[in-house]
């Protein structure tokens, strides 16, 4: 009877390393993914919780924050597209160099705030526009949860198209799901280390 209780010990232990396995591994990954965002026009500003808006001559372009969203990234891809708002433009003009700031506030899987800096620059005319939004980068991390813009074009510009829908534009990223993370791979190793030292007891045994 000790030799067998010697003997399933470790195999006891590998079983609750396995089960912690899984359980941290689920925790890690969190496909569900809640966020909003703000934004707000020109050096040093302030990101707002409602839309916010930049004139130049007869020209406007009004930023519209996306309210709490939550989406599931537990696709066979991996991710989801989610809007991050929308930008309507209108009247005729020209914008000059002018700086836009997005900020990401996601509350789930983790807290925190990632930022996107672009630069809103180009002509609106009657018929037709270049007016555009330049960022700087197209991806970004909160927590384990990835941001990838999407619907750009040139790799990181979004144009703005007076003659859509009342003006308006999307903006949308990909939302991947979180990596798990490096400590649910030691889990794994040590619990099936703890598998395989059973065996060899049993096999001695025998």
């Amino acid at each position: 009877m000790k030799n067998l209780a010697t003997m399933l010990k470790p195999l006891a232990m590998s079983v609750a390393l396995l089960a912690i396995f899984t359980a941290a591994q689920s925790v890690a990954r969190a496909d569900t993914v809640t966020f909003s965002t703000l934004g707000c026009f020109g050096s040093g500003c302030t990101p707002s919780i409602t839309s916010t808006a930049f004139g130049s001559g007869n020209a406007t372009v009004v930023f519209t924050n996306q309210p709490t969203t939550t989406v599931d990234t537990n696709t066979p891809s991996g991710f989801t597209a989610a809007d991050l708002g929308t930008f309507t433009v209108g009247g005729t003009g020209t914008f000059s160099a002018t700086p836009f700031v997005l900020v990401i506030q996601q509350t789930q899987p983790s807290s925190g705030s990632g930022t996107f800096t672009a630069t809103l620059t180009g002509t609106l005319i009657t018929n037709g526009s270049d007016a555009r939004i330049v960022f700087d980068q197209t991806s970004l991390f909160i927590g384990n949860v990835r941001y990838d813009l999407a619907n750009l074009t040139f790799g990181n510009t979004l144009f703005l198209d007076p003659n859509a829908t009342g003006g308006i534009t999307r903006i949308t990223a990909l939302v991947s799901a979180p990596i798990p993370e490096p400590a649910t791979m030691i889990l794994l190793g040590t619990g099936l280390a703890g598998v395989a030292a059973a065996a060899r007891k049993r096999r001695k045994a025998a």
